[in-house]
């Protein structure tokens, strides 16, 4: 649930006991935490129409390109750490042989 949604569903839940929405009160019953002006931007709608649902933000091409853009580049950079991990793995070996050849000599 959005902030916003909250913010709406805290005006009507003051309105059904009879009370007039208002910032503070609106702040008052919110759980979380909500920027003032997203308070009175959302207080001013619910007023203009009661039974309207809150907007819920829409996603641009730009947000979720972000993501896309962060898995591509994180997708190599796991490949070369598993490769450096298997290196690693070969030079314990490799290590461990040649403690073994000088500890018997």
């Amino acid at each position: 649930m959005t902030t916003n949604q909250h913010i709406h569903d805290a005006a009507n839940q003051l309105a059904h006991e009879g009370k007039k929405p208002s910032v503070a009160l609106i702040k008052s019953r919110l759980k979380q935490p909500a920027n003032m002006r997203d308070i009175i931007e959302t207080l001013k709608t619910w007023r203009f129409d009661p039974n309207s649902k809150p907007q819920i933000p829409q996603t641009t091409a730009s947000e979720t390109k972000i993501p896309n853009d962060i898995a591509a580049a994180i997708t190599p950079l796991q490949l070369e750490i598993s490769q450096l991990q298997q290196e690693v793995q070969l030079l314990k070996t490799e290590l461990v042989s040649i403690k073994q050849t000088l500890l018997a000599d």
